[in-house]
């Protein structure tokens, strides 16, 4: 799913979790499965689970 580094910011990560077991939100840009959308740079996805279909271009 392509979403605004915004938009990303309120979903959660599988992999960041506290020390307590709660699931943390995701990073964006400052994690290193971040991936830029080629034709939109302010929009991206999670690199986890490979190219989302809407991002091919």
């Amino acid at each position: 799913m392509v979403l605004s580094e915004n938009e990303a910011k309120f979903k959660f990560c599988p992999l960041l979790k506290t020390t307590e077991d709660k699931m943390k939100f995701c990073q964006g840009s400052m994690c290193m499965m971040w991936r830029r959308h080629d034709k939109d740079k302010d929009k991206g996805w999670c690199g986890l689970a490979g190219k989302p279909l809407n991002a091919a271009g």
